[in-house]
């Protein structure tokens, strides 16, 4: 391959990979957005809580409330994953600009 070739090759990589870190932010912001619905719903639920004596009430709100704390977690944990990916994705075009 000619190096003017190889050099267009790693310019259309690196904009590829520029392209996919912003689809990646744009997935972040959408998450972020996730977890401040799942915390709103878990604070109005924590507002309306049943009475020590609906137990059956009380069960099903408990329940509501760690499946949003649930939704919660997987949410940080695909954020994590996601940077990850970005910085993998960040240092490829690094190495590849040298």
């Amino acid at each position: 391959m000619l190096k003017n070739d190889k050099d267009l090759v790693n310019k259309i990589l690196d904009f590829c990979l520029k392209h996919e870190i912003e689809c990646s932010n744009l997935y972040l912001k959408m998450l972020g957005n996730q977890i401040k619905i799942y915390q709103t719903e878990i604070n109005y639920l924590k507002n309306t809580k049943p009475l020590f004596f609906q137990k059956k009430k009380l069960k099903e709100h408990n329940k509501k409330i760690e499946e949003y704390e649930q939704k919660i977690f997987n949410a940080y944990n695909s954020i994590g994953e996601e940077v990850d990916l970005i910085f993998e994705m960040q240092n490829s075009i690094d190495n590849t600009s040298k």
